[in-house]
């Protein structure tokens, strides 16, 4: 998360640099487009285990690999089924030092998965978000948008040639902070709300932001549902902070928290719901915070329930089959620990996926979590960084897993290869952080490597090392 949130405290790593995003001109696209609505509401329930091999616990040989050319696909030689495309070429695509999905929590590809949108930072081309063809990775155009974070924007799950973001641009010594729609086919941008009248209303300050909190999924349907928080307001615990509340987008509805007080770190935002029948919030009072408890509000601000789970570390949020709200993440001080825990905030309820409950062992660092697969209730993926001095083989470190809250099924797809955001490291590399980016049907996986593990026997940590974006694909795709 860059230019605002930041890591979360935690064990996930350093907080992000700062950097800002440079409207570029548009373009009208390059590559023709025939959009599929339906496939935008239609649920797959596509078994993402199919083509993949249990490897349990076992650890697996870890064999060289060179990095593949842009556009050439590989497969990992030790676990086969998966195929690895990189689909972008920094320096010679941009001048740019990465280019890479925005945030695991961040959804890239549109809901038809004609479209995905990935990010350039660095070098002589600035900062940028960039449009492909969601299926020949093929290059469109820069787009023009601005928002408070480089993950801070959001398909819509309907219309595929839509996406949401906060504009929070300066304008005659004023903030003008409204919710944006955009159109990535013709440009056009459609003032959704102005939050200008509700900074008046509340007492918030005109020069303070409008963002998101820390991005877990926004609340269905079709975010509808937002945690928000307006800024301008003294930094709480060293973090930006901001004045909170809950709004939806189909009426302009504002909502407070019940007995939650108003100012909050930016890192500490009231998150929807997927099932957008409320919110959750990671309790930092004092007794809350030694027992780790995330509590539970209603669509009126009222809390309704806890449970002890963290969300104050890496996570997802999304739905389950039977439509119960999920988080999913890590954990390293819970009564379950692991890289993936599941809440279930509508039954109250947490259970080990990947964890030292099943013989995963204590949770690895560096860890991301996607659960964006909409499509496909109850799946998420993990990029898992841990040490990647693994000569004798692996077993989590450096690789990249599925599982299903549902069924409990696990698979260890393959490996980034991305040595940068190694949390021993002299220097953390956070753009070479693995933002395991899962796709609305689940079956194709984005991810960014600076691929330092290349050879296993010699791995590379360069924090300058530039990350490029590969495209997994899973059998499932295919079926």
């Amino acid at each position: 998360m860059v230019g605002g949130l930041g890591m979360l405290p935690g064990r996930g790593g350093a907080a992000s640099p700062a950097t800002g995003t440079c409207a570029q001109d548009f373009v009208p696209p390059k590559v023709s487009k025939v959009s599929n609505a339906s496939a935008c509401a239609s649920p797959t329930g596509v078994d993402l285990s199919v083509g993949l091999t249990d490897y349990g616990i076992n650890k697996v040989p870890f064999s060289a690999l060179a990095k593949p050319a842009k556009g050439q696909t590989v497969s990992d030689p030790d676990m086969p089924g998966a195929t690895i495309t990189r689909i972008t070429d920094a320096v010679a695509d941009f001048k740019a030092a990465n280019v890479i999905p925005a945030y695991p929590t961040c959804q890239a590809w549109n809901c038809d998965e004609t479209r995905l949108v990935l990010y350039t930072q660095g070098g002589s081309g600035g900062g940028q978000h960039v449009m492909y063809d969601g299926n020949t990775y093929a290059f469109i155009n820069s787009i023009d948008i601005n928002p408070s974070d480089i993950e801070q924007f959001w398909w819509d799950r309907v219309d595929p040639n839509t996406l949401y973001y906060l504009d929070n641009h300066d304008a005659s010594g004023t903030t003008v902070s409204q919710m944006l729609a955009f159109n990535v086919e013709t440009g056009a941008k459609t003032v959704i709300h102005d939050f200008a009248a509700d900074k008046a209303v509340y007492g918030w300050a005109k020069k303070g932001p409008i963002r998101a909190g820390y991005p877990f999924f926004i609340g269905a349907p079709n975010n509808d549902i937002w945690g928000l928080g307006a800024g301008g307001i003294p930094n709480i615990d060293g973090y930006e902070a901001v004045n909170v509340f809950g709004w939806q987008r189909s009426t302009g509805k504002i909502t407070l928290y019940a007995g939650l007080p108003s100012a909050q770190a930016r890192t500490n935002v009231p998150t929807p719901l997927p099932s957008g029948k409320g919110w959750f919030y990671n309790n930092t009072s004092a007794a809350a915070a030694s027992s780790y408890v995330t509590d539970i509000y209603d669509i009126n601000g009222v809390k309704i329930g806890s449970v002890p789970f963290s969300t104050n570390e890496h996570g997802g949020s999304c739905q389950n089959a039977a439509g119960d709200d999920l988080v999913i993440g890590n954990q390293y001080d819970t009564a379950q620990v692991g890289n993936l825990i599941v809440a279930n905030l509508t039954q109250r309820t947490v259970k080990t996926l990947v964890g030292a409950a099943n013989g995963y062992g204590y949770p690895r660092t560096g860890t991301l979590i996607g659960a964006t697969a909409y499509n496909n209730p109850g799946w998420a993926v993990a990029g898992i960084v841990g040490d990647p001095h693994q000569k004798s083989g692996t077993l989590l470190d450096g690789e990249v897993v599925i599982a299903n809250a549902d069924t409990g099924v696990v698979r260890r797809v393959c490996r980034h290869r991305s040595t940068g955001y190694w949390t021993s490291a002299p220097i953390n590399n956070y753009w070479a952080q693995p933002n395991v980016t899962i796709s609305p049907s689940g079956t194709r996986i984005l991810v960014q490597s600076d691929w330092g593990n290349a050879d296993p026997s010699n791995p590379v940590v360069d924090p300058n090392a530039v990350s490029d974006t590969y495209v997994i694909t899973l059998p499932a795709h295919g079926a």
